[in-house]
């Protein structure tokens, strides 16, 4: 543990916010001036506008608008606008001090989200030139999947689909800090209570976020993009449960049977329904491991049930239902994928592609 806590940041950045790294062509940096101050946007937008639903993408803790940049060229390619945030102190928003940053709240964090989903519906209505409603896909990785729960299950804000990628449950989250267990009272200490103690060097973001076999080049890469100190009160305030279950399916919009063709089905046999959450877990994943995501999922999977069956979803009701055994491994309303082959950071693995194709997928059915 060479140089201790003197190997760490201990200071917002000279430049605040930052100025940030040159993007890929068709990826755009713009700032929202949210409350607490300037947010950074990542953007891909197809030339050709479309009524494709947009994809919102947010990062977990130490992460940034920037561990997207793979997935937000693989869908603007394929005509579907993309937008990915940077919350305070992370990627190139601004940065507050060190304690205040240590104790910032999950509310605090959940502000920015929103507002920034406000932004991007605003945005997608202006690009569109229509008055419609729209609602983003929201896709959230890590601690972000935990926020995101958060602000659906305060109403804070509706989505159109909801993408746990790798994401930390909101049914409690103790066990996702079982990998650091043995290590991390040692490393807390020594590196003065810096809350990247765990992600010091190279080797420690190696073995938490990725394969064995993930090049070092590809470790550093994203090494270079994690934020250089974070809350410590966000959390902690996630470890215990903060959902239910049905407050966050509520705030899911656009529920509808499927349209399957006669010839797959019996008439007399429901189609099912066409799942807005999707728990997508890294087969390697040493933190939101798939038997955590597994869990997550089932209880999504009955909390959708006990709606539907009391018709507290608009548009379903039970007799859209199929019965355990037509759902088979499919669920209604609740999917469960584990991408074979990655670990905990799928989004920035040397075959980040399989995570993309997965929600791809499941977007394309919504």
């Amino acid at each position: 543990m060479p140089l201790g806590p003197f190997a760490l940041q201990w200071r917002a950045p000279r430049q605040n916010p930052p100025q940030g790294y040159p993007l890929p062509e068709g990826i755009l940096r713009s700032y929202i001036e949210a409350p607490s101050g300037p947010l950074e946007l990542l953007s891909a937008i197809p030339a050709k506008v479309s009524n494709q639903t947009p994809l919102f993408f947010q990062h977990g803790g130490f992460g940034c608008a920037e561990i997207w940049l793979s997935f937000l060229q693989y869908y603007s390619s394929r005509g579907i606008p993309c937008y990915a945030l940077s919350v305070r102190g992370h990627g190139n928003s601004w940065y507050q001090g060190f304690w205040r940053m240590y104790f910032t709240t999950r509310a605090r964090f959940a502000e920015d989200v929103v507002t920034s989903i406000e932004h991007v519906e605003a945005l997608e209505r202006k690009r569109r030139g229509n008055e419609e409603k729209v609602k983003v896909v929201l896709v959230a990785h890590s601690a972000g999947g935990a926020l995101s729960q958060y602000i659906l299950s305060r109403g804070m804000a509706k989505v159109q689909g909801f993408c746990m990628f790798a994401a930390v449950p909101g049914f409690g989250s103790a066990s996702c800090y079982n990998f650091w267990a043995l290590t991390a009272p040692l490393h807390f200490p020594y590196r003065l209570f810096h809350p990247r103690y765990i992600l010091a060097n190279t080797k420690q973001v190696h073995e938490a976020f990725f394969m064995p076999s993930t090049p070092t080049s590809v470790v550093k890469h994203l090494e270079r993009l994690l934020s250089p100190y974070e809350s410590m009160l966000w959390p902690m305030q996630m470890i215990p449960r903060v959902v239910t279950g049905p407050d966050v399916l509520s705030s899911i919009v656009g529920w509808s049977p499927r349209q399957f063709s006669k010839a797959k089905q019996h008439d007399d046999s429901p189609a099912g329904v066409a799942p807005r959450l999707l728990v997508l877990a890294a087969e390697h994943d040493v933190l939101c491991t798939p038997a955590l995501s597994l869990d997550a999922a089932q209880r999504y999977r009955v909390a959708f049930q006990d709606l539907a069956g009391k018709k507290k979803l608009e548009g379903i009701s039970s007799g859209d239902l199929r019965t355990q055994r037509e759902q088979g491994s499919e669920w209604d309303g609740v999917a469960f994928k584990v991408v074979p082959g990655v670990a905990h950071h799928m989004q920035n693995e040397v075959e980040w592609e399989k995570g993309a194709m997965e929600v791809l997928a499941w977007s394309e059915q919504l």
